[in-house]
């Protein structure tokens, strides 16, 4: 029995032998878990940076385009429009045309040289007036040419005529009448380049000497 039990306790010693070899270690479940979640905070970590920086990009191109194209304020807009409102332009109307038939006109040769009425008759009608009457002036010897409007002739005839008559004769003297007969009255003067005509030296009267008394002798007659 001793036998047995030696063999016995000998191969019970023989177990802490087998529990002496080397020994071999195997993973944790904990190690795992830690390795990934640094994993799973270095992805966020790099998403935070890839968003951070796109926000900065995106605001960089936002605020480049708003320094390029600076909005007008709404206070200048406003006042735009109430300018080109107060500004429009009202249509003028069309003046009327003048009806030169109408303008009666009176010429009188003020310079007693033959044919200057009728020369200043001719030129007006070759400007379209048509009422006029020609005649002479009570003196003979004007120089200047006075030319009397009257006050309701439309300035645009006035205008006209007076600038004809400039380019006609040495001097125009321009006059108004409240509520002449004619529209115009015309004392012509002398033309450019004329002469003031010669005035007329009288003639001498013949002197009467006295006649001779009749002889009381009788006078032979012929036959």
């Amino acid at each position: 029995m001793e036998g047995n039990q030696n063999t016995e306790n000998s191969g019970v010693q023989a177990s802490p032998q087998e529990n002496s070899s080397p020994n071999i270690s195997f993973p944790t479940v904990g190690q795992p878990q830690k390795s990934s979640g640094a994993k799973t905070l270095l992805v966020i970590g790099i998403l935070v940076l890839v968003a951070i920086l796109g926000f900065v990009i995106y605001k960089s191109a936002t605020s480049k385009g708003e320094a390029l194209v600076e909005p007008t304020p709404i206070e200048n807009q406003i006042l735009g429009e109430e300018n080109v409102n107060v500004t429009t332009p009202s249509p003028t109307a069309t003046a009327k045309p003048i009806d030169k038939t109408q303008v009666s006109i009176q010429i009188q040769n003020g310079t007693g040289i033959t044919g200057e009425a009728a020369y200043l008759q001719t030129a007006l009608k070759d400007l379209g007036y048509t009422d006029i009457k020609v005649g002479n002036a009570p003196d003979q010897t004007a120089s200047a040419t006075v030319v009397t409007f009257g006050s309701s002739l439309d300035s645009a005839v006035v205008s006209e005529l007076t600038l004809k008559l400039n380019s006609i004769y040495q001097n125009v003297t321009v006059k108004t009448a409240t509520s002449p007969t004619f529209d115009a009255v015309i004392v012509t003067g002398l033309r450019k380049g004329a002469t003031a005509k010669p005035s007329a030296t009288p003639t001498p009267k013949p002197s009467v000497s006295p006649s001779a008394s009749p002889s009381t002798s009788p006078t032979s007659t012929s036959i």
